[in-house]
């Protein structure tokens, strides 16, 4: 099936194509279908649900058996499809494969997936069409090439293990938590985990239970917050009106209710943090505190070197360990663009509302957030602001204006966050909520009566 709006205009294999069907796929996907928009969509493996698909046979699925959300059911569900009430606070890995599956199948999104197929190339058209160029030719593994005028990237973000370098050699096994799956290959074994993210404060309590003994290495120090305070997950805390809250009020109630459930982290036997909370992405964890205080964890500073089977940290302790768990993160990577194209570099991805640059329009990231909760719902509201983009029912401003927003948001990151490649794509839950309302319903010339009768969704 083409599309060409006049017959001036190219002609393409359709209006648009959507990759990968993991989360932001599957939030693209709908968006494009129930606009009627004429599109094809494309996933490596053969099953929906992205990294929460265990034996997701794409090879991008980080999950292991014992994941569980760490940000609760109901700040993690699409807006449009709530997941069960009956589900628990913090459902399995198991229950959110379900909850993608029953996604796709309620919209009748399955048959509209092209299973097992590899998106290898995307490159730019030539030209001067609506929104910028004249589309989009797209390469996918057997070879053949088709063209669109909009592409909407949803292979998320967690698939390409990030691993740092470290003086000496090890004599023992190593992994990326990408590749941890269940905890007997840790049994009789000395621990060394890198890194106290949620992947690294979860597998350091899984292996515990198998191992002799557990180690964890942190180079800052980290914010712990717990899964819930006073009765209710910690999330839930939260509303709409916390947009509108200053950065140092919001940091303040945070820190007072982390401290109050949960105590100060050098208070509970992991090194003070060289930052704020807040300045840098906490990590949730329920157990983890706990098995420090047991002395079941030991906690240490940064790694100085290698020795053969032990690790020297910086404060001069050697331990001898069998196997190295780095919890260190992901790149950004986006093999089918040339660098020219789009360079993610060092996880640097300054775009317009964290969806779009004005460099290479008809081009849309979804899901390429990092959020203190989940990004999922963001997902969704970014592909509904793009469907009405490519319907002509919401518009952009300016690209002098969009370029500006860039500006400020890169700088506001800067200022805020520690500098990490981890923190180029942090947003707040409830300002980013706040700010994809905003600009779905943005207009060039707001009338007076606009401006006055609906100020929540900060029209100016």
């Amino acid at each position: 099936m083409t599309h060409s709006t006049n017959s001036a205009e190219p002609t393409f294999d359709a209006q648009a194509c959507v990759v990968g069907a993991g989360p932001s796929g599957l939030a693209a996907g709908k968006a494009l279908a129930d606009r009627g928009i004429d599109f094809d969509w494309f996933e490596k493996g053969s099953m929906v649900g992205g990294l929460w698909r265990i034996d997701n046979d794409n090879g991008s699925s980080p999950a292991y058996k014992s994941l569980h959300l760490n940000s609760s059911r109901p700040l993690t569900e699409y807006p449009s499809h709530p997941m069960p009430e009956q589900w628990p606070d913090f459902p399995h890995h198991t229950l959110v494969a379900e909850y993608f599956q029953g996604f796709a199948e309620e919209h009748g999104l399955l048959d509209r997936i092209t299973f097992g197929t590899e998106v290898t190339k995307i490159d730019p058209l030539p030209g001067d069409g609506p929104m910028g160029g004249n589309g989009w030719a797209v390469t996918t593994g057997d070879g053949v090439t088709r063209t669109y005028r909009y592409v909407l990237l949803g292979p998320g973000h967690h698939s390409i293990p990030q691993i740092p370098e470290f003086a000496g050699d090890f004599s023992g096994e190593t992994m990326h938590a990408h590749e941890y799956h269940e905890q007997s290959v840790f049994e009789g074994k000395d621990v060394l985990v890198i890194g106290v993210g949620n992947s690294g404060m979860d597998i350091a309590c899984e292996a515990i239970k198998t191992a002799n003994s557990v180690h964890v290495s942190t180079r800052s120090g980290v914010h712990v917050l717990p899964k819930y305070a006073f009765g209710k997950p910690i999330d839930q805390l939260g509303s709409p009106l916390m947009a509108y809250v200053p950065f140092p009020v919001e940091r303040a109630l945070y820190g007072l209710t982390a401290r109050l459930a949960a105590g100060r982290p050098e208070d509970r036997g992991l090194p003070k943090p060289n930052h704020k909370i807040l300045h840098a992405h906490p990590t949730v964890s329920a157990e983890f505190y706990d098995r420090v205080g047991h002395g079941d964890i030991a906690v240490h500073p940064d790694i100085e070197k290698f020795d053969d089977d032990e690790v020297v940290f910086v404060d001069g302790v050697r331990q001898h360990v069998d196997i190295v768990v780095f919890a260190t993160g992901y790149k950004v990577s986006l093999p089918f663009f040339d660098k020219d194209v789009y360079d993610p570099a060092a996880n640097a991805m300054p775009l317009y509302q964290r969806v779009l640059t004005p460099d290479r329009p008809g081009l849309f990231f979804i899901g390429f957030i990092q959020a203190v909760g989940s990004g999922i719902p963001f997902m969704e509201m970014q592909s509904e602001w793009v469907g009405d983009l490519i319907t002509g029912a919401s518009v952009l401003p300016s690209e002098a204006e969009q370029r500006q927003w860039i500006a400020d948001d890169q700088a506001a990151l800067a200022a805020r966050y520690v500098r990490s490649e981890r923190h180029t794509m942090q947003v707040d839950y409830w300002r980013y909520r706040r700010a994809l309302l905003e600009v779905r319903a943005y207009r060039p010339n707001p009338s007076l009566r606009e401006r006055l009768t609906r100020p929540l969704l900060g029209l100016r």
